[in-house]
């Protein structure tokens, strides 16, 4: 399953982010997924929740929104 491969990036991604602002919490991650991807939305999900576990981003709500393409890219996050 790559998608738990590239969730485990975009966690990394989003983590990093959030040190770089001193943040001791991520609360969301908005993800916008190319529709030509080949990445299952529900799978993605998943796969985030189970790589989030430990760290900051723990417990963070994913929101994935379909867009044209191929690419998947962090749009933005909520920090706390």
């Amino acid at each position: 399953m790559h998608e738990l491969s590239l969730a485990q990036s975009v966690v990394e991604i989003v983590e990093a982010a959030a040190r770089r602002e001193g943040a001791a919490r991520v609360a969301s991650v908005r993800l916008e997924l190319g529709e030509l991807s080949h990445v299952e939305p529900e799978s993605l999900a998943f796969a985030f929740e189970v790589a989030a576990r430990e760290g900051c981003a723990r417990g963070a709500r994913l929101e994935v929104h379909r867009v044209p393409g191929h690419a998947m890219r962090v749009r933005d996050m909520e920090i706390l």
